[in-house]
């Protein structure tokens, strides 16, 4: 297991022999920018003591923070992660190919951005956009009605009585979005009542890869300007509590929400 000596004033008062697990954690605790600046600083001070070092700290990290079923998933330090790797200077161009292949997908509907917009059908038939929707957040909630885990996530969304009361005060517009093409299961399948039940009839979330889905079920919480603040989350729990921590900061801007709902365990 990688062991790496951290002495970072930021992160601890003394030198340290920590595991990248440990080091994300005292990480993750800090705000927003500093957690950002700590990385940087991390990921440079290894490259410049090992090569093999910062290869096994990337590899741990990106683990770490790629997998959206962990609670240590970050959309924003893996991308700065990917964008450190695929320029580092210890690595050999061979080295850099994988995090460089890997950089469109990160920057893809990354947090902060615009989110891609998606022509939907909906089960009489009519046709809308993401983009048209006018309340001050979107969830977008993709799933499959083939998916186990989606009908267990549907089960508690349709009991639900934080995200249905702020359907219902028109603050939250709630997007579940079927991306394959069995449109005759899609039709079957019931559905929470507050909830739009879509199809993504024109196949671009799957053939065109507009969204990165690792797993399903998947969310993407958008704000006003379908801005994203949540990426690639596959807890509910997690977007409940983030919808909680928002709720009164409809009018805010983005990276004022970024920062709100940075820490996990508050």
């Amino acid at each position: 297991m990688l062991i790496i000596a951290l002495a970072t004033s930021a992160t601890v008062d003394a030198k340290e022999q920590l595991t990248p697990g440990m080091i994300l954690n005292k990480i993750e605790a800090m705000p927003r920018e500093a957690a950002k600046a700590e990385l940087t600083k991390l990921l440079e001070e290894t490259a410049q003591t090992s090569s093999k070092d910062y290869k096994q700290l990337v590899a741990s990290l990106e683990e770490m923070l790629s997998e959206p079923t962990w609670d240590s998933h970050n959309e924003e330090l893996f991308a700065m992660l990917i964008e450190h790797a695929s320029s580092a200077s210890c690595l050999n161009e061979r080295e850099r190919m994988r995090p460089k292949s890997l950089l469109e997908v990160v920057r893809k509907n990354a947090p902060g951005s615009v989110a891609n917009d998606i022509n939907y059908e909906t089960l009489d038939g009519a046709r809308h956009k993401l983009s048209d929707i006018s309340t001050p957040y979107t969830l977008i909630y993709f799933n499959d009605p083939e998916c186990l885990s989606c009908a267990k996530v549907k089960e508690r969304l349709d009991t639900t009585a934080l995200l249905k009361n702020m359907v219902s005060d028109s603050t939250l517009t709630v997007v579940g979005v079927y991306t394959l093409d069995n449109v005759e299961e899609w039709k079957l399948e019931p559905f929470p009542d507050y909830i739009i039940n879509s199809w993504d009839f024109e196949q671009k979330v799957e053939g065109e890869q507009t969204y990165d889905l690792m797993t399903l079920p998947m969310f993407y919480l958008l704000d006003r300007e379908k801005r994203v603040i949540l990426k690639n989350e596959a807890s509910l729990n997690r977007v409940l509590k983030v919808m909680g921590t928002l709720k009164g900061m409809e009018d805010s801007g983005i990276e004022a929400k970024l920062d709100a709902i940075w820490k996990r365990n508050n």
